[in-house]
């Protein structure tokens, strides 16, 4: 029903009829860059990167500083096609912009009349090219967990100097929450269209794709893993999986539906290197049955599934390098290799590797000078002198003398002298030591002889005790 209501829309744009085939824009289809292949496409069950603005762009929401990616693909062994593109994707305050540049071509491809074999002798050789522009954007609700976005893809295509041009709109929404993520993802949108200079136009219909995935932070293995699985075609009647054409909704088959579609895992350790595979579940049972000794080709299909596997390494958070091999059962191996340039400020290498130190609080008032005098033996704080001064109280003039033996001195600095009454009682600040000294006669009028004064005897002081040992009063010698 949606299908014939999109076709007679485009059918009254376009004012000719339109023909529904099921591989209008192929090349769209094709995985951006190696991390994606690595992973055989899945895109919804694992966290993004800037490849997701073809598969899933809700992935790009997981970008989070701009990146810019140069991939090359050499693909399907000896068919001479090759994938070139540079893709990027840059995090906004509103969201993620995705843009992207492919071509997909072949050179040297025999030109053959129908029903006739090519002249080797003096061979005719055309080429065949397609070039796709991809926007993209994406971006988040509810405390990032929900996170949508969509792509539009335009492409190019010229076969011989016989020119054409499509365009397609794909969307994904992810919920991501305690690890799971779970999501959605349509596939050419309202459908794929492709129009040729003579004048035919075609069209295919959207599909639909679910996905759920799991990633654990393993202390253990020094890493992260992620397991993701993503189902086939959920509308379309044509499977679009690697090994067969057959119908391969659920409610149709459920065993087809299990085997076409895809698992994947990827693990990140934490030193860079990132290892990954993904593959079509029919691969699978085709594995069994090769440990089991069975041959049932004619049961599961005349295809083993398709098979991928791939590795990365990131550098200082700088420079990212992909690879991936994959094997379609069909076609044969394709190789790709990815190299990414990140930029922006790294949050992470921001935070101090260790705590800083807290400086001592202190009065800002007493100079540096004071603070140094102040310090007495034994105690490993500065006291600042005037702070002593008022702890004690500032005795009356009568009843101090200033020390002048220089052993005295060494063993208090800038000391503080109180009478007997007020030895007696105990010291504000317990952590200081003080020297009592006898009351010193008022001099005679008449001059005398100098004496030699006598040596005050040096007091120890009490080392520093526990916390603990702190509530009880210090008692001050005589």
């Amino acid at each position: 029903m949606v299908t014939s209501i999109v076709s007679a829309l485009l059918l009254a744009c376009a004012g000719h009829s339109i023909e529904t085939v099921n591989h209008v824009n192929d090349a769209a289809l094709l995985p951006v860059g190696a991390r994606s292949a690595g992973v055989a496409g899945v895109g919804i069950g694992l966290a993004g990167d800037p490849s997701h603005l073809a598969s899933s762009p809700a992935g790009l929401a997981d970008v989070e500083r701009p990146e810019v990616v140069v991939h090359h693909a050499s693909l399907y062994e000896d068919l001479s096609l090759s994938q070139d593109e540079i893709y990027l994707a840059v995090p906004l305050s509103y969201g993620t912009l995705g843009l992207g540049v492919s071509r997909i071509g072949a050179d040297g491809i025999l030109r053959a009349e129908a029903g006739q074999a090519p002249d080797f002798a003096d061979p005719s050789t055309f080429s065949a090219t397609d070039w796709i522009a991809s926007l993209a954007f994406a971006r988040t609700w509810f405390d990032r967990r929900l996170r949508a976005g969509a792509s539009l893809r335009v492409l190019g295509r010229d076969i011989d100097s016989y020119y054409g041009a499509g365009a397609q709109l794909d969307a994904s929404a992810v919920w991501v929450q305690d690890g799971i993520r779970a999501g959605v993802r349509l596939d050419r949108g309202l459908g794929g269209l492709a129009t040729w200079e003579s004048g035919r136009t075609e069209y295919t219909p959207p599909d639909l794709m679910l996905g759920v995935g799991y990633e654990r932070r393993l202390p253990y293995f020094y890493g992260t893993g992620a397991m993701a699985w993503e189902t086939s075609g959920l509308l379309r009647e044509q499977s679009g999986s690697s090994f067969s054409q057959d119908d391969a909704r659920p409610w149709v088959d459920p065993w087809l539906f299990l085997r076409s579609s895809r698992l994947a895992g990827e693990f990140r350790f934490d030193m860079g290197l990132v290892l990954r595979a993904g593959c079509e579940i029919q691969s699978l049972t085709r594995l069994l049955d090769f440990l089991q000794g069975e041959d049932q080709q004619g049961q599961f299909g005349d295809s083993r599934g398709s098979v991928s596997a791939g590795a990365g390494y990131l550098w200082s958070n700088r420079v990212r390098v992909d690879y991936a091999l994959s094997a379609h059962p069909d076609l044969g191996t394709t190789q790709r290799i990815s190299l990414g340039i990140v930029f922006g400020k790294d949050q992470k290498r921001e935070l101090p590797r260790s705590r800083p130190e807290i400086p001592e609080e202190r009065d800002s008032d007493v100079p540096d000078d004071a603070v140094k005098d102040s310090v007495v033996p034994g105690i490993s704080l500065p006291v600042p002198a005037d702070t002593l001064a008022d702890a004690v109280g500032e005795p009356p003039e009568s009843t101090f003398a200033a020390p002048t033996d220089p052993v005295q001195d060494t063993v208090v600095a800038n000391p503080t002298q109180v009478d007997s009454a007020v030895s007696q009682e105990p010291a504000a600040t317990d952590s200081v030591a003080r020297t009592p000294v006898a009351p010193v006669e008022p001099a005679p009028t008449a001059p005398v002889e100098p004496v030699a004064p006598v040596p005050a005897k040096p007091v120890p002081v009490k080392p520093t005790v526990p916390a603990d040992e702190w509530d009880a009063p210090e008692q001050v010698a005589p």
